[in-house]
């Protein structure tokens, strides 16, 4: 069963914007992705790094919770901490997924990081799903994932 760990890449303590719009959000749309997830089967962990002091919890939470795969939801204001925090869960081995409104509009952008292994478009329910079950069978690797999909 694989394991993932969702990330959601807002640090208030790193972000004068955040914490000047006085106005933290959870990470709804991530932990409906890990209901999801945990509903067909594997395993799941949420990082929120809202509260975090610094980019260095996301590294102990990946020496931790050790995944098979990291799910990352990147938004244009975050977009060079998500790519900081894929490069972590890269230098540990562990494949990066992104997601999230940034990466759906521009997805080529961060293709374009060899930190990033795939980039979900939209609601990434089924694709996500579909990524761990080829975790699961030893068969996840971008170009596979890619020729599955059609893409060139």
């Amino acid at each position: 069963m694989a394991k993932l760990l969702l990330c959601h890449p807002v640090f208030l303590s790193l972000s004068p914007e955040e914490q000047a719009s006085e106005s933290p959000y959870f990470p709804l749309g991530l932990l409906y992705l890990a209901s999801y997830v945990r509903e067909n089967g594997h395993e799941v962990a949420v990082f929120d790094g809202t509260f975090e002091t610094d980019e260095t919890a996301f590294e102990r939470r990946l020496a931790v919770e050790q995944p098979d795969a990291v799910g990352i939801a990147a938004l244009l204001p975050n977009r060079d901490m998500a790519l900081k925090l894929a490069g972590m869960a890269r230098n540990a081995g562990v494949p990066v997924i992104f997601g999230g409104p940034d990466a759906t509009k521009y997805p080529w952008r961060y293709l374009a990081f060899p930190q990033v292994d795939v980039v979900v478009h939209h609601e990434g329910e089924l694709t996500i799903k579909r990524l761990l079950d080829l975790l699961d069978a030893g068969q996840f690797n971008r170009e596979s994932f890619q020729h599955e999909l059609g893409v060139a």
